[in-house]
């Protein structure tokens, strides 16, 4: 007998939705992956908590995905405020260490590391959201308010574009040996 779950069906829906979604989407704007899944469950509680205030059907996915972009951008915008007011000393840790150990990352890996910080922010929105928490077209679109040709299209672009900066980073890399 599977353990039943304590959650409303209606938010296990939400979060079976958007979560994965709302991490990229909080990530894409600068949040640590850590950061960007705190901010996502307080999101989904804040808007779980508040969802008679919301101005459309709770059954209408795209409308959901609207209202917790919202939410999760009034949140985002409240966790930047206090963390330019305190320097973070974990970070500055995870930076010393990194530089310390000396691992040399695959060659295609770095450059695309590299290459990424190039691309428009639009771009490095949605390729966060689609891949790296492997979220469809669809669920991305409805976070952003657009359809779903407009971001299939976007992740097209951006990965013609992720190519393109990799590529001359690889270049650059090899006239330089």
């Amino acid at each position: 007998m599977a353990p039943s779950s304590a959650l409303d069906p209606k938010l296990e829906q939400w979060l079976a939705h958007f979560r994965g979604p709302l991490i990229g989407l909080l990530a894409s704007w600068g949040s640590d992956w850590q950061s960007a899944e705190e901010l996502a469950m307080d999101t989904f509680a804040e808007a779980w908590l508040g969802r008679e205030r919301m101005r459309a059907d709770v059954d209408d996915l795209d409308a959901v995905g609207a209202w917790l972009r919202g939410i999760a951008q009034n949140l985002w915008r409240s966790h930047q405020r206090k963390r330019s007011r305190v320097t973070s000393l974990e970070e500055r840790h995870e930076h010393v260490v990194a530089a310390e150990s000396g691992d040399e990352p695959d060659e295609q890996q770095e450059a695309l590391r590299r290459a990424f910080p190039e691309l428009h922010l639009e771009h490095q929105e949605v390729l966060r959201m689609h891949y790296l928490e492997q979220t469809t077209a669809r669920e991305v679109a409805a976070l952003l308010g657009e359809t779903q040709k407009a971001v299939e299209m976007r992740l097209y672009q951006a990965r013609r574009a992720l190519r393109y900066f990799a590529d001359k980073q690889l270049r650059t890399e090899g006239a330089e040996r």
